[in-house]
């Protein structure tokens, strides 16, 4: 069996009174594509906060490759191996595309040269962003101010950025929102290759239910903080309260 990198137990969470977590309870293991899946307000991006850090749950814990993540803040959580992607552009628009994927290969590269010159520490940080961007088929526009290009390579140059961090497992938080089918194609087939080739698991919230029963392995249904089917892709369709909360018909 492949070993559980992710858990969450009984994830409670309320915002005065509006309950966006209820009792969710999952795990992820390594080499999965996880796929949340759900209406608008069934608490999908709620539940990335809890994972990140970046919300604190009423009940409940989150623990990653057997640690408890209870005290630890996103950054930590990064630095743990703990990626995220987020639903609205995070980039630094004014900083070139380079210079924002140099930030995530920090992460992965200046953990191990604590005692390597200046001048190493930034060639090696360097050269692991340009091959990330090279990977995503972003070099050529290195050198381009990250906000001024389609929203579409945007997207592209975010995931590049959480990919530099050389997680062992990144959250992506819609990331193929807003984009082309072609668009949609190539993110997908970076995803997968990053899976395959770099080992990264994956949990995808995503709205595109054509995509996500294409590449994910398990898929968690949920709806107003409830988690409605875990299992494989398959029978996502075939769950009766999946077809009325999701899809919008009776099974």
């Amino acid at each position: 069996m492949s070993k559980v990198l992710l858990e969450a137990q009984d994830l409670h969470l309320s915002f005065r009174g509006v309950k966006a977590l209820v009792g969710v309870s999952f795990s992820v293991s390594e080499g999965d594509l996880f796929a949340v899946i759900g209406p608008n307000g069934a608490g999908k991006t709620s539940l990335l906060n809890v994972l990140s850090g970046l919300y604190k749950p009423q009940r409940g814990r989150v623990s990653f490759l057997g640690e408890d993540l209870a005290t630890l803040s996103p950054q930590e959580r990064v630095r743990r191996g703990l990626g995220r992607t987020f639903q609205n552009l995070e980039l630094f628009r004014g900083m070139t595309v380079l210079d924002n994927v140099k930030l995530g290969a920090e992460l992965a590269v200046g953990t191990y040269t604590d005692l390597l010159p200046k001048a190493s520490v930034e060639w090696r940080i360097r050269r692991h962003a340009e091959e990330v961007l090279d990977y995503l088929h972003l070099s050529p526009y290195r050198h381009a101010p990250a906000g001024a290009l389609p929203y579409g390579l945007q997207k592209r140059v975010e995931v590049a950025r959480a990919l530099a961090g050389r997680p062992k497992l990144l959250l992506l938080d819609e990331p193929m929102a807003g984009l082309s089918l072609e668009e949609k194609q190539d993110l997908a087939r970076f995803l997968l290759d990053a899976r395959r080739e770099w080992g990264v698991t994956l949990v995808l919230v995503e709205h595109d239910l054509k995509a996500v029963l294409e590449l994910s392995t398990r898929v968690m249904v949920m709806s107003y903080g409830e988690v409605l089917y875990q299992g494989e892709p398959a029978g996502v369709r075939e769950d009766r309260r999946v077809a009325e909360a999701y899809l919008g018909r009776s099974a």
